[in-house]
């Protein structure tokens, strides 16, 4: 940890493995491949497997795509979780070889454009490409008024796909292009959701305004806790303590912040202090909740800034961390806890996936005025 010249080069700039000097805590059951390479290696039962579709900041990049946290469970119904759908999330998923028609279930940590941007995309453009089977469900905080909660939110997100579900009249399960918000008290910290022996826990924290949350997910004996944005706060610590996996925004100091990003030294500071967590602070959080491995996330990447960070952190922690990027993947068995990063294909095909319901698309007659405004195909060409 305190060598940080042998951290592993970023996956933007060539590296291949997960940044951290611990990929394994504990002794696996079976080998991993160095990297994760998505439809070559099955989930087992009695996992978890997380991957960061997005790693990022406010401003999605080429190499950060905004705010997600994906989870994929070990039960008998292979079920899929995301945790927040920031902006070009949904892209990083696509390079998953993972059907579509199972992302279905968000969990919403506070409603920040970057956490929530890419539901859009999955509500209109994903059940244009197999998306099939019924809604898009989400769940999220209330705030302190019906405006700034998570059901005012979806029913918005729905106003505004008005004109995509029209087009879809006919070609497309109308169902899939509903989204069924599941809107929950903000300050309480309470079980959410629980179905096929995965239980999802909110809990307050502390971030901007009041309506926002993290979560806790227990399957099997195996947990992830998951900040959302936040401060060091103690519903967090009392939500997450001993967790097998606690990943937690860090945001860089704000002298890096500010030379990253471009933005003034004063509004950099009133960034970190305000609303979000320093590396030392992080550490802080990591001793007192004592996860087999933490995770820092939400971090504008540089080499500069991982080594900085990692040096700051290392003063009050040395615990196994790992600095996620996109795609970096974590496999969370009884006996250990292995990260990775995937290799993927940049350009796939969506997968649709083995629909559950049935649905019979229609041809629908066209408005009247395209007859005289169409070029028709056997129209002699001009020469």
């Amino acid at each position: 940890m305190t060598n940080n010249e042998l951290l592993p080069t970023l996956a933007f700039t060539g590296g291949t493995k997960a940044i951290t000097m611990t990929p394994v805590v504990g002794t696996p059951q079976r080998q991993y491949a160095e990297m994760f390479v998505p439809g070559e290696e099955p989930l087992e039962d009695g996992e978890l497997r997380v991957t960061v579709l997005g790693s990022g900041n406010p401003w999605p990049t080429r190499a950060q795509a905004s705010a997600s946290i994906l989870v994929e469970v070990g039960n008998p119904e292979r079920d899929i979780l995301v945790f927040d759908l920031g902006t070009g999330s949904l892209a990083n998923y696509a390079s998953l070889k993972l059907p579509v028609n199972q992302l279905n279930k968000v969990f919403i940590s506070h409603l920040h454009a970057d956490h929530m941007g890419d539901v859009l995309t999955l509500s209109g453009s994903l059940s244009k490409v197999g998306r099939a089977d019924g809604p898009v469900y989400v769940w999220g905080p209330s705030g302190t008024e019906p405006r700034l909660g998570t059901e005012h939110f979806c029913k918005a997100i729905e106003d505004v796909l008005a004109w995509d579900t029209a087009a879809g009249n006919g070609a497309i399960n109308p169902e899939s292009m509903k989204i069924v918000g599941s809107e929950f008290d903000f300050s309480k910290t309470q079980v959410v959701y629980e179905k096929n022996s995965v239980k999802v826990t909110s809990f307050p924290v502390v971030h901007c305004i009041s309506g926002a949350v993290g979560y806790r997910l227990d399957f099997a004996g195996l947990s992830l806790g998951f900040s959302g944005d936040t401060r060091p706060c103690w519903p967090l610590v009392r939500a997450c303590e001993g967790v097998d996996l606690l990943i937690h925004e860090c945001f860089p100091p704000a002298k890096a912040l500010a030379a990253a990003s471009g933005l003034s030294i004063e509004r950099a500071t009133i960034a970190l202090n305000a609303a979000h967590t320093s590396p030392k602070a992080a550490g802080k959080v990591f001793n007192l909740v004592k996860p087999r491995l933490a995770g820092l996330w939400h971090t504008l990447l540089s080499p500069e800034v991982v080594s900085m960070l990692f040096a700051e952190l290392g003063e009050v922690y040395t615990g196994p961390v790992v600095q996620t990027q996109d795609l970096t993947v974590i496999n969370i068995t009884k006996y250990a806890v292995i990260c990775r990063q995937a290799k993927v294909v940049d350009q796939l095909p969506p997968i649709a996936g083995q629909q559950r319901i049935a649905f019979k698309p229609v041809a629908v007659s066209p408005p009247e005025w395209w007859a005289e405004a169409l070029i028709p195909i056997d129209y002699p060409s001009c020469r």
